[in-house]
């Protein structure tokens, strides 16, 4: 596959976040299980102070982060064969900020829920192809949960599910939506033939 960009999710694809959801729940006051949505429901200060609340959250767990394997060699390896890449994430745009300088991490784009409508809306990842004039089918879209691929999906690109332990359980769904599975991120820096 000829890919000229790759769009990657943050958490659970490049890094290992593990937000407190159940104490996030708790702190807004909510109770479905997706917390982003359940605030874009909320009006005026509540809805305010709730996405303050869960920024707080990301920007603590973005100190504690730990990289997922291989995701250092792989963006190092894109950058070197000049692939551009980028996140896609539902997070905050100052988590992302923390990671990438505590890790390293050089992105070319990072398009967060400030700047569009998050996934699983194809939003975002139009929004990356557009920003370089890159034709869906030369784009990739990687994540690890069913979000990051219906995402991928409804812009028309390519997308590939990172297996992890925490989403094995839930992958049945998500193969209708992944075009490619992966064990690591190193199988797929050699599908990408970057390694």
């Amino acid at each position: 596959m000829d890919i000229e960009l790759i769009a990657f999710d943050l958490d659970g694809t490049l890094i290992e976040f593990n937000l407190p959801f159940d104490r996030i729940r708790k702190e807004i006051g909510i109770k479905k299980r997706f917390i982003l949505e359940s605030i874009m429901e909320m009006d005026g200060e509540r809805k305010k102070r709730a996405l303050e609340v869960l920024k707080r959250y990301e920007i603590e767990s973005a100190k504690e982060a730990r990289p997922m394997y291989f995701a250092s060699e792989l963006l190092e390896a894109l950058e070197r064969e000049g692939i551009l890449k980028g996140v896609v994430t539902r997070n905050s745009r100052e988590s992302v900020k923390i990671v990438s300088e505590r890790f390293g991490f050089k992105f070319d784009f990072v398009i967060t829920r400030e700047d569009t409508e998050p996934k699983p809306s194809p939003k975002p990842i139009i929004l990356a192809l557009k920003m370089f004039d890159v034709k869906p089918r030369r784009a990739l879209t990687v994540g690890d949960f069913l979000f990051d691929l219906m995402a991928g999906k409804k812009a028309g690109t390519k997308t590939a599910l990172i297996l992890t332990p925490k989403n094995k359980e839930m992958t049945r769904e998500f193969y209708t939506y992944a075009d490619y599975v992966f064990k690591s991120l190193k199988e797929l820096a050699k599908f990408v033939g970057v390694v």
